[in-house]
C-alpha cells in the first residue's frame, strides 16, 4: 500500500482538533514527531512551518529519504517516538540524561531558556533560580526545562506547574495563574506577539539554561544506512549557508 511523501499528519491538541494533510503518494521511510513550539516547529493556517521543520525537510530531500511529520503534545511525541524504531523526535535539547536514549543529528541551533514574569508584577523579584522557588513556575510537561527545575528542587503542585505547551504556559502567565514561566527567549517573544503583547511587557528574571544545543533525536534502532545518509546531508547543507538563512528567517 502506498503512503504519503512528506505527509503532515497533524494532531492539533490545543483546539482538540486533529487535522490530516496529505502530499503525494510515496511511502515514508521515517516518521518524525514534534510539538507546537514556534518558531522551531508550529502550525500556521493549516501548514506546518518553522526553522526545524524546514531544515529537516531539506536534509531529508538531499538524503533521498521520505519523511512524514506528526505534531503532538510533547509528552506524547516522546512516547510515540520511543516505540517507533523508524522515528525522529524534534526539536530536542541534548542533555546528559537523554544521551544514551537516541542517536543525535546536529547540533542545529543554540538554546537559551529563561525564567520570565510580567513586567508589571513588581513584587516578583529574583536574582537566582533558587529565589524563584518562592513563586510558581510553569514549564512544559516532560521538557528538559521541567526536568531541570525538578532536579533543582522545585516541587510539583507547589513551586512547579506543568503545561502541555508554551502557549498554555503563556496564557497562565497573562491571567496570573502562574507567576513565572520557563521558556525559550525567542519563544517568549513569539508568544507575546501572538497574544498581542509587546516584548517589553515581559521581564527576564534569570537564565535557567544556556549550555545546551538543539538536535534531531533519532531512535537507536533506526536503519544505520538512513542515519548515515542524513548525517552526510546535514554536513552538505551546513556548507551551503542555508542553515544561517533559516536562522535569519525565523529568529530575526
Amino acid at each position: 500500500m502506498q503512503r504519503v511523501k512528506m505527509s503532515l499528519r497533524i494532531s492539533h491538541y490545543l483546539s482538540g482538533l486533529a487535522i490530516v494533510l496529505f502530499n503525494s503518494s510515496i511511502a515514508a521511510d521515517l516518521h518524525a514527531y514534534t510539538e507546537d513550539l514556534p518558531p522551531l516547529n508550529y502550525l500556521q493556517q493549516g501548514q506546518l512551518q518553522g526553522y526545524s521543520v524546514e531544515l529537516l525537510q531539506i536534509i531529508a530531500h538531499n538524503a533521498g529519504i521520505n519523511i512524514d511529520i506528526e505534531v503532538l503534545p510533547w509528552a506524547r511525541a516522546v512516547a510515540t517516538a520511543d516505540v517507533d524504531p523508524n522515528s525522529i523526535l524534534f526539536t530536542v535539547a541534548r542533555t546528559p540524561a537523554r544521551e544514551e536514549q537516541y542517536q543525535w543529528l546536529g547540533p542545529i541551533s543554540k538554546r537559551r531558556i529563561v525564567l520570565i514574569k510580567l513586567a508589571n508584577r513588581g513584587h516578583i523579584q529574583a536574582k537566582t533560580v533558587e529565589d524563584t522557588k518562592k513563586y510558581t513556575v510553569s514549564a512544559v510537561r516532560d521538557s528538559a526545562s521541567a526536568k531541570k527545575l525538578q532536579q533543582l528542587g522545585f516541587i510539583l503542585g507547589k513551586s512547579l506547574d506543568l503545561s502541555p505547551n508554551d502557549a498554555i504556559s503563556f496564557k497562565k502567565l497573562i491571567k496570573q495563574r502562574t507567576d513565572i514561566i520557563a521558556i525559550l527567549d525567542w519563544g517568549a517573544a513569539w508568544q507575546a506577539r501572538e497574544q498581542g503583547l509587546k516584548y517589553t511587557q515581559l521581564s527576564t528574571l534569570v537564565v535557567l539554561d544556556d549550555d545546551l544545543d538543539y538536535y534531531f533525536a533519532l531512535n537507536k534502532k533506526i536503519n544505520p544506512l538512513l542515519f548515515a545518509r542524513l548525517k552526510a546531508a546535514l554536513a552538505q547543507v551546513e556548507k551551503t549557508g542555508k542553515i544561517e538563512q533559516l536562522r535569519h528567517k525565523y529568529f530575526n
